[in-house]
């Protein structure tokens, strides 16, 4: 195979603002095909948008007269599996977008689904692939901050994105909005955490949408010998994504949106070492949004969907792991339903 035929289920906000502009960054090695929503003309304003041959209201007329290797799902969850299945039943390797579904049940009919036919699947954990976690990743696993002990997550997701709008489609998830961000965290904490043993969880009803139970969550996944402590926030108006990686020699402060990791070693109080250490990370980060400023302005903006779009295509071409397993999709389940049975019985 010189070039992948890939097609998409979903029509919606994220394929067009996501997906499909990242199989068109790589059309020597993908041809994205069609596209297919249960409202066709949905389907057809895409295709007509983004210069996308076929378009479909029907995911079986699509599957039988395109022959496509990739299928990639961006519908809502609670389809994920049926798709995934149906999809890889017809011979394609499959990319979910997150979560990968909503039950541990749907993950596992995925999976033995791809064992069963041969296929790859590949889940859309596509804050792994931000520049810092990437760095952060290799820093960690090569000792470069001691040993692991742990880490904090704080994401606020402003409250006019999905809160205040009642008929918002992740108010109808199990755990609400948690369900549509809660699944980034989860696997954020499992990138440098293998193994979450159990969690705590409170959640605070702090403004007056009766559509939404929970506004601040305060959530602690615990490992063998770490904790990952994590804050969601969904009653500021500002957007922030920020990651601490706690090691025995030395901390990691991660800025997701502003592209910016800063390796922080400050072990004695004394006035010489506080200010060696703040001038190490003011340059640490003029450094970064150098290289950031240098990386929009050549056309090369970060795009996390462009990533794992590009890994999981060579994957299939070259015969490779995918960049995200079905195995982790499942674990990040796992562990999001945890959450989410804890925050049950929460009283309001």
């Amino acid at each position: 195979m010189n070039r992948v035929r890939a097609g998409i289920i979903g029509a919606g906000l994220i394929a067009r603002k996501k997906h499909v502009p990242a199989f068109q960054k790589y059309g020597d090695q993908v041809a994205l095909t069609a596209i297919c929503d249960l409202n066709r003309e949905a389907a057809q304003s895409a295709a007509s948008a983004f210069g996308i041959p076929g378009a479909y209201g029907d995911v079986a007329e699509m599957l039988s007269k395109e022959r496509l290797d990739l299928v990639d799902i961006c519908t809502p969850p609670q389809t994920h599996a049926q798709l995934a299945v149906q999809a890889m039943e017809q011979g394609c390797h499959v990319l979910i977008e997150k979560p990968m579904a909503l039950t541990v049940g749907d993950c596992d009919a995925i999976v033995n689904a791809a064992r069963q036919h041969g296929r790859k699947v590949c889940v859309g954990h596509s804050d792994l692939f931000y520049p810092p976690v990437i760095r952060a990743r290799k820093m960690v696993a090569n000792g470069e901050i001691g040993e692991f002990r742990g880490m904090r997550i704080f994401l606020s997701t402003p409250t006019d994105y999905m809160t205040s709008r009642k008929d918002y489609w992740a108010h109808r998830l199990p755990g609400g909005v948690l369900g549509e961000t809660g699944p980034h965290v989860v696997y954020l904490t499992l990138a440098f955490m293998s193994r979450v043993l159990d969690v705590k969880v409170h959640g605070a009803k702090i403004l007056d949408f009766p559509w939404s139970r929970f506004e601040d969550y305060r959530i602690d996944l615990i490992g063998e010998r770490a904790v990952s402590s994590i804050v969601l926030s969904y009653g500021s108006n500002q957007w922030l994504a920020r990651v601490e990686i706690i090691g025995s020699r030395a901390l990691l402060l991660l800025d997701l949106e502003g592209m910016v990791l800063v390796k922080h070693d400050l072990r004695e109080l004394k006035p010489a070492r506080v200010g060696l250490s703040v001038l190490s990370e003011t340059a640490q980060t003029i450094a970064a949004l150098i290289s950031n400023w240098a990386r929009y302005a050549t056309g090369h903006g970060v795009s996390t969907h462009k990533a794992i779009v590009g890994e999981f295509v060579r994957s299939i071409l070259n015969g490779t792991p995918p960049p995200v397993t079905a195995e982790e999709g499942r674990e990040t389940i796992r562990v999001l339903n945890m959450i989410v049975e804890r925050l049950q019985a929460e009283p309001v």
